[in-house]
C-alpha cells in the first residue's frame, strides 16, 4: 500500500477541507482508496489529529462496509509496521472495530435506540422480516378496506374509487393499488404531507392546462419534440440540395411541414389551446421522383419524413382535447384519487399500530422515524440532530448517487447543514430507482457546486475522478464512444462530455481487438422474445468462448500475460433470473463450467432440491413427492425397481407407510428409516442451520457434490443454503415446517442467494445490477435485444413523487377507460426516467470488462434493423431518436454506426456460423491446386438467380398484407412446405370457449346478414342476432359471443350513420383478380403475377365514389395500440382499394378501419381533394 501514487484529482479529494465535497468518481477510478487515504490524512494529521470513531461512514451494503473496514485496518497495519512505536496508530487500530462504518439502516437503528423515548418505541425493538411484514400488511389492509366498505354509503369518493379503479370480481385490484401507492410514498420524508399536497393539487383551480404541473410537463415535452423536428427538417432540406432532382421533388412538401412545425413550436409557448390549433401538421404528398440520382439520399429523406409524421401524430394524440375538457376530466377523477390517498394513509396508520404493538419496525420505518426525529416539518435540523452532528468530524457517504430523498434529509441534518459532508459517487452508475434512489439529488449538487480549483473557502465544491485504473484503452474508447453519442441530461441525467469521459490510467502490454457488437440473425420462425431465441444466442456465446480459448487468447495477470481461463469470463444479463438458466444449460452442453453467482437454477439444482425435499420429509414423511425425490436422489439412489417394490409392500397406504412395511425385510429401506427417525427426533432441538448441516452430513452431500460435475459450484450452493438457514433464524420464526415454507416462498419469488463469488475455473453468469462494483477480464453483455420493461407506465393509477397521481377516466356506463391529462404527463416522465436508468445500466455493463468486451443480440433481420436505424444517425445522437428504442441493442447499433468502426466493431452472425474463426496456433496451411481452388470457390459462390421468386406466393389474400407480417392460410407458395397442425377434438360433450378469432367471425357474420335498419337500437340488434341464430347463420354459442353493445355503438357513430344512409351497401364482397407482384412485394418480384383474393367487410358509395369499411374485433386499449394496429392493417385496405377500383371502375375516396372494442374509426387512406 505504500506505493500508492495519487493523481492530482485523487490528491485533491484526499486533501479537501472546509466545506461540502462532492466527488464524481468514474468507473474504476479508485474511490475506495481515496476514502481510505482521506481517513488516514485526518487521523495522522500532526497538527490536528482526530480519532477514527469520530467519523460516520455510510456505505450502500454491509459487504461494502466490511470491505472498507478491512481496507482501513490493512492500511493501519502497514503504517504500524513502518512505525511500531506509534501509540496513536495502535489506538486507531483498536477504535476501528467500533467506528461507525455501516449502512444507512444501521446508523438509523442506533439513533432510534438511543432516542426511542422520543418516538414511543421500545429500546429492544426488532426489525420485521419481509415475510412477517407482508402478513401484517395484508391483515391491516383487509381491516382498513372492510371499514371503508361498511361506511361506503357515507363515502361517495370511496364508492367511486371502488366502482372504477377497484372494479373486478373482488377487491384485489384496489388492494394491490393501495400497497403500491404506500410503497412509493416512502420516498418522501413525511408521506402524509405529500398526500395532503396531492389532494390540494387535484383541487387547485386552474383556467388553463398550462397552469397545472401536468400541462407544464406535456408542453415542455412537446416543445422539445417540436424544436428537434424543426432542426431536423432544416437539416433534411439542406441535405437534399446536394441533388437538384431530389430537391425539386421534395423541397415543397418538406418546407410546408417545416413551417408547420416551427409555428407549432412558437404556439407551444403561448398555451395549450393555441398549440392544439396548429395540429395536425400538414405533410403534403411528395412529388413523384423517377430514378433518383441518389437512392440512399431519397430513401433517407423519406424515412425521416415518416418518422417525423409519426412523431407529429403522437403530438396530436397527446394534445387530444381542449384545455377546458381536460381540466373537467381531472375534476371528475379527483374524488376517487382523494379517497385513494385517504385509504392509503388509513392503512399506514393501521399497519403502524400493528408494528408498534409487537415491538417491530421495518426498514422504511428506520429511515422515516429517523428523519422525523432529526428534521422539523420545514426540513431544518432539530436539537437532537444538532447534538448528534457535534459527534462527527465528517460524514462520508459512499455511492451517493443511490440515496433517496429521505436519506439525504438525514445526512443534511447531521452534517451541520452539509458543511462537513463528503460524498462520493457516480450518477452514471445510479441503477436502483426501484429502491427509491433519486439520481437527481447527485445531479443537482454536481451542477450547483463549484469546481475544486475555483471554489472559495468553505464553499461547496466538486472534484472529478476521471482516470480509470481498471480497463484497457480499447474498452474505455469503446465506452466513451457509446456514451458520448448516446448519454445526455435528457437520457441518462448527465451530459457525457469531456469531464465525464473516462481516461485510461492502467498500463497494459500490446493491444487487443476493439469491443464487438455481434448481431445474430434468427431463423424466420423465431420470435425475438422466445426461449428458443435465448438458446440460440447462448449457443453463439458458447462457441465464442470456446473459440477464444482454442485460439490461445491471453489476459494480463501480475504484470505478465497468461492464457485465458473460463474463470476470467463473465456473462452479464439484464434479467439473469429469467434467462440465466438457459445460458447455464447451453454452456454446460458445450462443456463450459458455469458459476451461478446469479443465473437462475439455484433451487432447481439437484443438491439444493434434494436437501429441501429431505427437510420436508423430516417435517412430514407422509408426503409422497418429497419422499420420492429423496429416495431417487444421488444420496440414496433407489432404483425404479426398488421404488416399485416399496410401493408393492402396501399398495393402499401412502409411500412412507409402504416404506415402513418394506423395511421389515429390506435392509436398505430399514437403514433409511432409522436415519430418518434419528433426524426427526433431533429436529426439535436443533436450529435451522444446525439441522441443515446435520442433513448434509447424514446424506454425505459434500462428498457427492465433489464427485459430480461443477463440484465447487455445487458445494457453494449447499453453503448458500446454510446461509439462508441463518437468515431464517434471524426472522424470529422457528420450526422445520415454517423453514420449508420460507424456502419455497423464496424459490417462488426467484430470490436466489449469492453462492459466494467466482470460481477460478467457471464462467460467471449474473445480472448487470449484481455486477456493479465488480470487474472481469472478459465480459459478454448478452440479451441486449430484450425489450425495455414499461410495466410501471401501464398500471391502473400511475404514481410519481413530483407529479403525483395519474388516473384513468372511466365511463361507468360504457365501461371504457380514457387517459387523463395527469396520466399522460406522468407516463411520459416515468418512461423518460426508465430509459435514463436503462442508459446508466448499460454504462455499468460496459465498464465492467478489463480487457475484452463482446455485446450480443438476436434479431430477426439484423441487417434490415441496422439500415433502418442508419437513417437517423447523427453525432451525437438526438435523445428524441434514442427514446424511441425498444431495447438497448438499438442504442448500441446507433453508436456503432456513428462511430464508424473507429472504436467499435459491428458484425453479423447466423445460427450456423461460428462467432469467430478458431485460429489454432500450430495449424499449417495446405497447398491446393489453383485451378481446383478457383472452381471450388465458383461453385460455392453459386446463388440461385430466382431466389426471391421462391418465396413468392402464387395466390395471396388481402388479409396477409398486414405489413407482410402474418402468414395467411389461404396464401399458396410456389414451393410447398410440409406443415401439419392438429386441433384437439372436443370430446365428452364439454363446451370449449370460443377463441378471439371465432368471436370475431361471429361478429362479422352478424354484420353481414343483419338488417342495417334494425341497428338503431339495442333491442333491434338483439332481435337480429336471435333471427340469425334461429336461421342457423350462427350457432347459439356464437350468438352469445357477439357484443351487441359494440354493434350498437357502431351504428350510433358518424361512420354508422353513413352506412345507414347508403342505398346499397356491399357486404362481405369477395373478389379475385390477377395483379403484378411487384406492386405488393417490390422490385424483387418484377415480372411475376399473382392472384389477389379478399373479402371486403363493407363498401358504400357516396357521390359516385367508394368508401371501404373494415371491421376489427381486435382488443385495443390505448391510443398507441390503435395507431399500431391501424398501421398494421394499412396494406390490407390499400389492396382492397386497388381491387375495387379495378372491378367497379369507380374511384375509392376513403378507407376506414372501425375498432369495435374501442368504438373508434380510423381513416387509413383518404383521396386528395381536387
Amino acid at each position: 500500500m505504500a506505493d500508492f501514487r495519487p493523481t492530482a484529482s485523487q490528491q485533491a479529494a484526499i486533501d479537501a477541507r472546509g466545506g461540502a465535497v462532492l466527488v464524481s468518481a468514474g468507473a474504476g477510478s479508485g474511490k475506495t482508496r481515496v476514502l481510505t487515504e482521506r481517513l488516514m490524512g485526518y487521523i495522522c494529521d500532526d497538527a490536528h489529529p482526530v480519532d477514527l470513531d469520530s467519523f460516520l461512514i455510510i456505505t450502500f451494503t454491509r459487504a461494502a462496509a466490511a470491505e472498507l473496514r478491512g481496507r482501513i485496518m490493512e492500511e493501519l497495519a502497514a503504517r504500524l509496521a513502518a512505525d511500531p512505536g506509534s501509540r496513536r496508530l495502535r489506538r486507531q487500530s483498536a477504535l476501528c472495530r467500533r467506528a461507525q462504518i455501516g449502512t444507512i439502516h444501521s446508523f438509523c437503528a442506533n439513533v432510534l435506540r438511543e432516542n426511542c423515548h422520543a418516538l414511543g418505541l421500545t429500546p429492544d425493538f426488532k426489525i420485521a422480516d419481509e415475510e412477517r411484514a407482508e402478513a401484517m400488511r395484508a391483515a391491516a389492509l383487509e381491516r382498513t378496506l372492510d371499514a371503508r366498505y361498511d361506511a361506503m354509503d357515507q363515502l361517495p369518493g370511496f364508492r367511486l374509487l371502488a366502482d372504477t379503479v377497484g372494479a373486478g370480481r373482488d377487491d384485489r385490484r384496489l388492494s394491490d393499488l393501495v400497497l403500491k401507492l404506500h410503497s412509493r410514498m416512502q420516498c418522501h420524508a413525511r408521506p402524509e404531507d405529500w398526500a395532503r399536497r396531492q389532494v390540494a393539487q387535484l383541487k387547485a383551480p386552474a383556467q388553463d392546462v398550462a397552469e397545472t404541473p401536468w400541462g407544464q410537463e406535456l408542453l415542455s415535452w412537446a416543445k422539445r419534440t417540436a424544436d428537434y423536428w424543426s432542426r431536423e427538417m432544416d437539416r433534411l432540406l439542406e441535405a437534399m440540395t446536394a441533388e437538384e432532382k431530389v430537391a425539386a421533388a421534395y423541397t415543397e412538401s418538406f418546407s410546408v411541414t417545416a413551417d408547420g412545425i416551427r409555428e407549432l413550436s412558437r404556439c407551444l409557448d403561448l398555451g395549450w389551446d393555441r398549440a392544439r390549433a396548429c395540429l395536425p401538421i400538414e405533410f403534403p404528398t411528395l412529388k413523384r421522383l423517377m430514378k433518383s440520382p441518389d437512392p440512399a439520399l431519397s430513401d433517407m429523406l423519406k424515412a425521416r419524413r415518416t418518422a417525423c409524421k409519426k412523431a407529429m401524430d403522437g403530438m396530436k394524440d397527446t394534445l387530444y382535447s381542449d384545455s377546458a375538457s381536460l381540466l373537467r376530466e381531472m375534476e371528475l377523477t379527483a374524488p376517487a384519487m382523494e379517497a385513494l390517498l385517504g385509504v392509503t394513509l388509513d392503512f399506514d396508520r393501521e399497519y403502524t399500530k400493528d408494528k408498534r404493538s409487537r415491538g417491530l419496525v421495518d426498514y422504511s420505518d428506520l429511515e422515516h422515524l429517523t428523519a422525523q426525529l432529526l428534521t422539523n416539518p420545514d426540513g431544518s435540523p432539530t436539537e437532537t440532530a444538532a447534538r448528534i452532528s457535534r459527534r462527527f468530524t465528517e460524514i462520508m457517504v459512499d455511492e451517493y448517487q443511490d440515496v433517496s430523498r429521505v436519506q439525504d434529509a438525514i445526512f443534511a441534518a447531521v452534517s451541520r447543514a452539509g458543511k462537513n459532508l463528503f460524498m462520493v459517487g457516480d450518477v452514471k452508475q445510479s441503477i436502483y430507482r426501484f429502491r427509491l434512489a433519486d439520481p437527481a439529488i447527485f445531479t443537482e449538487k454536481y451542477l450547483s457546486y463549484s469546481d475544486y480549483e475555483s471554489a472559495k473557502a468553505s464553499e461547496p465544491r466538486r472534484i472529478l475522478l476521471r482516470e480509470n485504473f481498471r480497463s484497457r484503452r480499447e474498452i474505455l474508447d469503446g465506452a466513451n464512444s457509446v456514451f458520448s453519442l448516446c448519454m445526455s441530461r435528457a437520457l441518462g441525467d448527465m451530459d457525457y462530455d469531456d469531464a465525464a469521459a473516462l481516461r485510461c490510467g492502467a498500463k497494459y502490454p500490446s493491444s487487443v481487438p476493439k469491443p464487438e457488437l455481434m448481431l445474430l440473425a434468427l431463423p424466420e420462425s423465431e420470435d425475438e422474445n422466445s426461449p428458443d431465441k435465448t438458446a440460440l444466442e447462448a449457443e453463439l456465446v458458447a462457441r465464442k468462448i470456446n473459440s477464444l480459448l482454442a485460439a490461445g487468447t491471453t489476459v494480463t495477470s501480475n504484470g505478465g500475460e497468461r492464457p485465458l481461463e473460463y474463470g476470467d469470463i463473465a456473462i452479464l444479463l439484464r434479467s439473469a433470473n429469467t434467462v440465466g438458466g438457459v445460458y447455464r444449460r447451453v454452456l454446460g452442453e458445450h462443456g463450459i463450467p458455469v458459476s451461478s453467482v446469479q443465473g437462475g437454477g439455484f433451487f432447481e439444482s439437484v443438491e439444493v432440491s434434494t436437501l429441501i425435499s429431505m427437510l420436508a420429509v423430516i417435517d412430514n414423511p407422509h408426503k409422497d413427492i418429497p419422499l420420492i425425490a429423496v429416495l431417487r436422489s444421488p444420496s440414496l439412489s433407489f432404483s425404479p425397481d426398488e421404488l416399485s417394490d416399496i410401493r408393492s409392500a402396501d399398495k393402499k397406504a401412502d409411500l412412507y407407510t409402504a416404506l415402513l412395511t418394506a423395511a421389515e425385510n429390506n435392509e436398505k429401506c430399514r437403514d433409511f428409516v432409522q436415519r430418518l427417525d434419528a433426524l426427526r427426533g433431533a429436529a426439535a432441538d436443533l436450529s435451522a442451520a444446525e439441522l441443515t448441516w446435520r442433513v448434509i452430513e447424514e446424506l454425505d452431500m459434500l462428498a457427492l457434490c465433489t464427485a459430480m460435475g461443477d463440484g465447487a459450484q455445487r458445494r457453494a450452493n449447499l453453503m448458500a443454503l446454510v446461509g439462508l438457514s441463518e437468515s431464517f433464524e434471524a426472522t424470529g420464526y422457528r420450526g422445520v415446517h415454517r423453514y420449508v415454507l420460507w424456502l419455497r416462498r423464496l424459490a417462488e419469488k426467484g430470490q436466489e442467494p449469492s453462492t459466494g463469488g467466482s470460481f477460478s475455473s467457471a464462467v460467471q453468469i449474473m445480472s448487470v445490477h449484481k455486477s456493479k462494483g465488480l470487474e472481469f477480464p472478459v465480459v459478454f453483455l448478452c440479451d441486449t435485444a430484450r425489450r425495455f420493461n414499461r410495466q410501471d407506465s401501464r398500471e391502473s393509477v400511475l404514481v410519481h413523487p413530483e407529479l403525483g397521481l395519474g388516473p384513468k377516466l372511466i365511463d361507468l356506463k360504457r365501461r371504457i377507460e380514457y387517459p387523463t391529462l395527469a396520466r399522460n404527463a406522468i407516463r411520459l416522465r416515468l418512461e423518460r426516467e426508465m430509459l435514463s436508468e436503462e442508459m446508466r445500466l448499460l454504462y455499468v455493463a460496459l465498464t465492467r470488462p478489463k480487457e475484452r468486451l463482446f455485446m450480443t443480440a438476436a434479431l430477426k433481420d439484423p441487417e434490415g434493423t441496422v439500415e433502418k436505424l442508419r437513417t437517423a444517425v447523427t453525432r451525437p445522437m438526438a435523445p428524441e431518436v434514442l427514446s424511441q428504442a425498444q431495447s438497448p441493442v438499438s442504442w448500441l447499433i446507433c453508436a456503432a454506426l456513428a462511430d464508424g468502426g473507429e472504436n467499435l466493431t459491428l458484425s453479423y452472425c447466423s445460427t450456423s456460423d461460428t462467432a469467430e474463426s478458431t485460429e489454432l496456433p500450430d495449424a499449417e496451411a495446405l497447398e491446393a491446386d489453383a485451378a481446383m481452388l478457383s472452381e471450388l470457390k465458383r461453385r460455392l459462390a453459386f446463388r440461385y438467380p430466382y431466389a426471391e421468386a421462391v418465396d413468392l406466393p402464387s395466390k395471396v389474400t388481402a388479409t396477409e398484407l398486414k405489413g407482410h407480417a402474418e402468414p395467411d392460410p389461404d396464401g399458396e407458395r410456389l414451393v410447398q412446405e410440409a406443415n401439419y397442425s392438429f386441433r384437439m377434438p372436443e370430446l365428452g360433450g364439454a363446451e370449449r370457449k370460443l377463441t378471439a378469432a371465432e368471436r370475431g367471425v361471429a361478429t362479422h357474420l352478424v354484420l353481414q346478414y343483419m338488417d342495417f335498419s334494425k341497428g338503431r337500437s339495442l333491442d333491434g340488434i338483439r332481435s337480429e342476432i336471435d333471427r340469425l341464430r334461429a336461421a342457423r347463420f350462427i350457432s347459439a354459442r356464437e350468438a352469445e359471443a357477439v357484443n351487441a353493445r359494440a354493434v350498437e355503438r357502431l351504428f350510433a357513430s358518424p361512420l354508422g350513420t353513413r352506412m345507414l344512409a347508403a342505398e346499397k351497401p356491399m357486404r362481405e364482397f369477395r373478389f379475385s383478380l390477377l395483379m403484378d407482384a411487384d406492386k405488393l412485394y417490390g422490385d424483387a418480384a418484377k415480372g411475376e403475377e399473382l392472384l389477389l383474393q379478399g373479402v371486403v367487410d363493407c363498401c358504400i358509395e357516396e357521390n359516385g365514389e367508394l368508401v371501404i369499411i373494415d371491421y376489427k374485433t381486435d382488443y385495443v386499449k390505448t391510443e398507441e395500440d390503435i395507431a399500431a394496429r391501424s398501421e398494421l392493417y394499412r396494406g390490407q385496405l390499400m389492396a382492397y382499394a386497388e381491387a375495387l377500383y379495378r372491378i367497379c371502375a369507380k374511384p375509392v375516396k376513403e378507407c376506414v378501419l372501425y375498432f369495435l372494442s374501442a368504438d373508434r374509426a380510423v381513416t387509413v387512406y383518404k383521396a386528395a381533394e381536387d
